[in-house]
Order: structure tokens, then sequence, then C-alpha cells
């Protein structure tokens, strides 16, 4: 993938059309020794900016924005950095394990993140259960600054409900076990509605513990072209006026989409269309550490 611009709103949409485009690229296989050898040789890349977010919160639309800045690579929820963060969860008393995680961690962005066409920025947004390992994340990166993207828990809990994501459907219960703080027996048995409430309500308490200086927090109903600008200049980034007509125009459009459909405002009608069920289970876990949140953002 030398050849390739990561140029769809998700990775994994790229490499997909890779596939489809090129069907007699051979797909190679290495033990993990090579990626480590190919890390030492490479130049090292220290990214510009990472996102991370609590889903379904516009974090793609940002994405997509850095994406617009000319000679920027934005690696979006790539799968190998996401298996990576997961094994931070599943072994996580294993010392020796979480040492090795890290330096892989940091090899597989370095070798993603390569500039080879004269990119000067490297953007990573993580996949939501990401936030879970914000602080491990930031020992690797301590100097990278970030932004936590989140929404209002009835909106949030009513979009995953309504379409649910990967993420919230895992059959690896560890993993949100560890993220709301219940066993995966627990995981197993729980409405889908509860899930989504605790995770993001887990999401914000993290985001709001390790919040500082070197961070942003972004509540979704800020986003506009203006405060989009000031992200980018927050991650060190002057946008041109060219850059920010193409943030502006891509931005009517729903992000997630390779295809210009037109994007429509779903807030009031996500809102309507919240169960009870929706509004007491984030009264009971989400709506608490959003008010901290959005006391400490304010």
């Amino acid at each position: 993938m030398a050849d390739v611009t990561f140029t769809e709103p998700f990775f994994q949409q790229t490499v997909d059309r890779v596939r489809t485009e090129h069907p007699n690229r051979p797909e190679r296989f290495t033990e993990f020794d090579a990626l480590l050898q190919l890390d030492q040789s490479l130049p090292r890349v220290e990214p510009a900016g990472f996102i991370f977010h609590s889903s379904r919160c516009g974090s793609t639309l940002l994405a997509n924005a850095c994406r617009c800045v000319n000679h920027s690579i934005v690696l979006s929820e790539p799968n190998p950095v996401d298996k990576l963060i997961a094994r931070f969860i599943t072994d996580a008393n294993d010392r020796v394990k979480e040492t090795l995680y890290s330096v892989l961690l940091r090899a597989v962005v370095n070798t993603l993140g390569q500039r080879e066409r004269g990119e000067q920025q490297v953007f990573i947004k993580f996949a939501c259960c990401g936030v879970s390992q914000l602080e491990r994340i930031r020992r690797i990166w301590p100097e990278v600054p970030w932004i936590f993207l989140y929404r209002d828990p009835i909106e949030t809990i009513v979009s995953n409900v309504s379409d649910p994501p990967a993420w919230l459907l895992d059959e690896d219960y560890r993993i949100l076990a560890h993220i709301t703080g219940t066993s995966p027996a627990q995981v197993a048995e729980m409405p889908l509605e509860e899930l989504c409430a605790r995770s993001i309500g887990s999401f914000f308490s993290t985001a709001h513990t390790l919040a500082n200086d070197n961070s942003m927090l972004l509540n979704y109903n800020q986003l506009s072209l203006p405060v989009i600008c000031n992200v980018l200049r927050f991650f060190g980034v002057e946008p041109t006026a060219a850059e920010i007509d193409v943030i502006n125009n891509r931005g009517r459009f729903y992000s997630k989409n390779t295809e210009d459909q037109p994007f429509v405002s779903d807030t009031e009608i996500k809102r309507q269309h919240a169960s009870e069920v929706v509004r007491d289970t984030a009264e009971r876990w989400a709506n608490g550490p959003y008010s901290l949140l959005e006391l400490k953002r304010s």
C-alpha cells in the first residue's frame, strides 16, 4: 500500500478499496519482529494530534477536516491500533506484555504514518474504546495534543441502540467489562441501553480525570467551521483559505459516507425518539459524568 492515500473516512474502507481495485496484489504476513526491524529503520513519526471520542459524536467529521489539510495523513480507527489497545485490557495483569504492546503500538503508528509523499502532519482517530486506555497512550506519546469529542448521553444512546456499532456487540466481553466496571458475565446479560450508558459514562469520567493543558474538550453541539479551524490550530496547523473552503464544503455531507449525501441534523429526532429506558439509563450511568465534563470544559 505504499502508493495508497487514506482518503476514506475509515482506514478499513481504504483497505477494502485497495483489495477491490487491485485484486492481484499479494497480502503479506510477517512475524512481529519484522515490524520492529522496520520501525528501527524508518524515520520517526511524531503525530500532530489525537482524536478520542465517546461514539456517534462528530469525530469522523473532525478527522475528515484534518484530512482536508494538504500534506496530511489521517489514520482513522485502524484495526492494528484498535487490536493492540484491546490487548492492554485483556492482558492487563501482565507487565511484560504491556510493555511489548506499547512498543508494537508505537511501531504500527510509525509505520502507517510514514510521509513518503511529503506529508507534514499525521493525525490519529482512535475507536471510542481507546478512551479507556487514554492514560497509557499518553505515556507513549506525552507531547501529542489530544481532543476528546462527546455528545449528550441521550442522543448518543439512541444512535447506538438504533444502529449498534461493532464495539457494543463485541463478544469478547472482557473489554466492555473493563470499561463498565462489571464482569464479562454481567455484560453478556446487560440490555444494550445500559451497556451503552455505562460505557459512555466511563468515557466521560476518564476524559474528565485526564484533561489537562495539552487537551481540548469539545461537545458535539459546538461543532462549526470556526471551531474546527481552532482544533486544527490546537494541533499546530494553520489552515489556508483554500483548505478552509474544502473543509466547509465537505462538512455539508455525511461524514461517514464515501458518497456525497447531504447532512441533515438529527438532534431533535434523536431526543424525540428516546424511550423511557434510554432516559432512565442515561440518568443513572451517564448524565452525572457528562455534567462534570461540561463543567470542566466551560
